[in-house]
């Protein structure tokens, strides 16, 4: 017996044995992962783009619905310049600095100010817009706009509207009425600049100060009217404004200049009365005091630095008398000429004694004469040093009396110009605030001078670059936009309710699911045979005479994995049963029994119809007359012969049973079934048995204990994937030994999905086998039969595979 590959079935302890050729469970590569999830969700839209394009198209006739019950609007485009240059004949800045080009936000504000519910207005004004139906609202809306008019009232207003009421009105004081500004009273006028301001845009062209001012409106010559008066009347503002800043500035400055000539003369008056007063008009000896005592001053903080410098060099020279090593950081010991002579014999005597000690003992003559040398510089340079220090010291002295004699000079000059110091300091004040008040006074005056040149020379700062034009083609609906627009929303609404449709599919597509959700192996996918549907007899017949074909091939590979499984151990004994009716059970079993005879004679197949309550065999294998039945064998009323019939086109040996065979659960489980069941075994090298559906009986149960083994049919795309796990589990509490065998699957939509089994490639490569199931034969059985099956599923896999 081959290796088996094991794997857990979900709630059992048990370990089921897979047979050779089984895929074993293998951790996915990450990789992998990715690209299989990519090409997933593009087999989903594949399969589903029936409904993705029909809710495009669909999407495509509600817009042109939309579009054909819209009014065309016409565009019209104006272009105003913002003027970078000056304009004014005399410098003059704040009430008539105009726009600030490169402001970012003032180009901006001046986009708002276009925009505005002021100037629109008069533009509604000029051109009698209120009294226009197409723009004051009095025209009767088409059906469309009729029907949609809430849907936009609530998206305008906000849902929450709906359900609390309007906030009470406050009363609010009246908002300041603007100079030409006419009463807001008027409904239609209103309206009117409500109309216009919502089809109106206005913009800047990429990174220049051109201001594009577009409108939109049923007609053509009238956008172009309404962009042109929006301009002009937008450059008349811009006048009427600074002629309104001029004259307000002008009035301001002339009363302010009236004030700031009574302050100067009031001003000046004091400082003449202040030096009459004090004695001080034209006497210059508080000058003369001033300057003396900060002549004093600068030379007494001279001789006290001078002084502190002193005390600094003979502290130092105290400290470096102590340690003679320090002395050569001082400035007046370092260039001292005689000093540094000794030094430098110091030094080579220092070398001599040295060398003399390496020669001679301490006591020896030469060495004690080069001793006395060197003690009699020591006492040389320290005579030297004490005289630089008591130079020091007498400059020290000098500093000293010159500060005190300076200081008392400061002292006295202090006293005596006090006084005059705080008369200068007075009358300084005096002076600077009668010139504060002349310099704003003449700023002032030159101010008002120039307001008053630059009354009759205003401009704006903007200029029209282009006038509009009325537009031959209506800009608005755009058809071909609109239309591709509502094909791609509706194709994203059918991709959405795809995955949807995915998500809540609860059936099985794949070996490699039904093997999750059961934790069984799959044994084979069998295709659809088309052009059958209904005719179980035809199919049989076309699965034993194509022995070749894909569906052939899967039923011998289902059979070869059954083989395999157990060598020791063959199964005898097959049962054949699904969860529900209508899978296909009944047909396999006879196609499966009828081309295992005819591709290999020599083995004996027998069909043992087990499904005492809906007995289909004899309607599968085309048969007119069941003959003898299991129940009459085993009451005795028929010998095994007579109820033993041999199937023409296949020959394979069945034994039919009747319907609605009474007490059908005690029949299955008495001794006399167990004991055909041996006989069966005995005579024949295959017995298959036909059984009843799980989930509608118990007679399965005990039919699938009385097996070997159990083939569980799933229909493919039918059966509820909750109905399949309860069918197994319920199986699986009689037996272990259970294979499952995926019918019914239609090869076109199998091939949407690709999920790379072996059915995959059959659907590709469906020339290589002997025969393919393009059509059917004519005729077949009555249509009582059509409900149980509708032919083989098309998609094979040779062995099972585990994941």
């Amino acid at each position: 017996m081959g290796p088996l590959h094991k794997f857990d079935h979900p709630g059992d302890d048990e370990l089921h044995q897979v047979p050779i050729g089984a895929e074993p469970f293998a951790p996915p590569s990450p990789v992998a992962d990715s690209s299989s999830e990519l090409w997933e969700w593009l087999r989903l839209l594949n399969r589903r783009k029936a409904l993705i394009v029909g809710a495009g198209l669909i999407a495509v006739a509600i817009m042109a619905l939309i579009i054909a019950q819209q009014t065309p609007l016409y565009k019209a485009s104006s272009r105003v310049m913002l003027d970078t240059r000056t304009f004014k004949v005399i410098n003059s800045e704040a009430a008539l600095s105009g726009v600030d080009t490169l402001n970012l936000g003032a180009i901006q504000s001046e986009l708002e100010v276009i925009q505005s519910e002021f100037l629109i207005g008069r533009v509604v004004d000029r051109l009698g817009l209120a009294s226009n139906p197409d723009f004051n609202g009095s025209r009767a809306p088409g059906f469309l706009d009729a029907a949609l008019t809430p849907i936009r009232d609530i998206w305008q207003s906000g849902i929450s509207s709906l359900f609390a009421p309007p906030p009470p009105r406050t009363a609010s004081a009246t908002p300041p009425v603007r100079q030409g500004r006419k009463d807001d009273s008027d409904p239609n006028r209103r309206a009117a600049i409500g109309t216009v301001a919502s089809h109106l845009t206005v913009s800047l062209l990429g990174r220049t100060f051109v201001i594009i001012i577009t409108v939109e409106s049923p007609d053509g010559a009238m956008s172009a009217r309404i962009a042109n008066a929006i301009a002009e009347v937008y450059l008349a503002d811009q006048i009427d404004n600074k002629n309104e800043a001029n004259r307000r500035a002008t009035e301001w400055l002339e009363e302010r200049l009236a004030e700031l000539r009574r302050n100067l003369q009031a001003a000046e008056e004091a400082v003449a009365t202040y030096r009459r007063d004090k004695g001080l008009a034209g006497s210059p000896e508080g000058v003369v005091s001033t300057q003396t005592l900060s002549d004093l001053n600068s030379k007494y903080l001279a001789a006290k630095t001078r002084r502190i410098e002193k005390e600094a060099r003979l502290v130092a020279l105290s400290k470096a008398s102590l340690n003679p090593g320090e002395l050569a950081g001082i400035s007046e010991v370092a260039t001292n000429s005689a000093l540094n002579a000794l030094r430098t014999q110091e030094l080579e005597l220092g070398r001599k004694i040295a060398e003399l000690s390496t020669q001679f003992g301490p006591n020896h003559p030469k060495l004690v004469q080069a001793r006395s040398e060197l003690a009699a510089i020591h006492s040389r340079f320290l005579q030297q040093t004490q005289s630089i220090t008591n130079g020091v010291r007498a400059e020290l002295d000098a500093a000293k009396a010159e500060e005190d004699e300076l200081k008392a000079q400061v002292e006295h000059a202090s006293v005596m110009s006090g006084t005059a110091s705080q008369y200068e300091a007075e009358l300084k004040q005096l002076e600077r605030e009668a010139q504060s008040n002349r310099t704003l006074f003449e700023s002032f005056l030159t101010r008002f001078k120039e307001l008053r040149e630059q009354q009759d020379i205003q401009r704006a700062d903007a200029r029209i670059l282009a006038y509009a034009w009325p537009a031959g083609a209506p800009s608005s609906p755009q058809y071909k936009t609109g239309l591709f627009a509502a094909f791609v929303v509706g194709c994203l609404l059918g991709m959405a309710g795809a995955i949807a449709a995915e998500k809540l599919d609860r059936v099985f597509r794949s070996a490699s699911q039904v093997e999750k959700a059961t934790g069984v192996a799959v044994l084979g996918m069998i295709p659809l045979v088309k052009g059958a549907i209904g005719q179980r007899a035809n199919i049989v017949t076309q699965v034993v005479d194509r022995t070749t074909s894909s569906a052939a091939e899967a039923m011998r590979a289902v059979f070869t994995a059954i083989s395999l499984s157990n060598l020791d151990q063959p199964a005898r004994i097959i049962a054949v049963t699904s969860s529900t009716p209508g899978e296909g059970k009944t047909t396999f079993s006879a196609a499966l029994g009828g081309l295992l005879t005819k591709m290999n004679a020599s083995r004996r197949v027998l069909l043992v119809d087990l499904d005492l309550r809906q007995a289909k065999l004899a309607v599968a294998l085309g048969l007119k007359d069941r003959g003898g039945t299991i129940d009459e064998y085993l009451m005795g009323t028929k010998t095994l012969d007579e109820c033993i019939h041999r199937h023409e086109s296949s020959g394979v040996d069945y034994i039919c049973a009747r319907s609605d065979t009474p007490n059908a659960p005690e029949v299955l489980e008495s001794h006399a079934m167990k004991a055909a069941l041996a006989t069966f075994a005995d005579r024949y090298d295959l017995v298959i048995l036909d059984s009843p559906p799980v989930m509608a009986v118990s007679d399965a149960r005990i039919v699938s204990q009385l097996a070997d083994y159990t083939i569980f049919v799933v229909h493919w795309a039918k059966t509820p994937r909750d109905v399949v796990k309860s069918a197994v589990a319920t199986l699986h509490s009689v037996t272990d030994r259970i294979g499952i065998v995926i019918n019914k699957v239609n090869l076109a939509k199998h091939a949407m999905y690709e999920y790379g089994d072996y059915g995959d490639y059959y659907s590709r490569y469906r020339g290589y086998y002997g025969a393919a199931y393009g059509g059917g034969t004519a005729g077949g059985p009555p249509a009582d039969v059509a409900r149980e099956t509708s032919g083989i599923a098309k998609l094979t896999r040779i062995v099972p595979r585990m994941k």
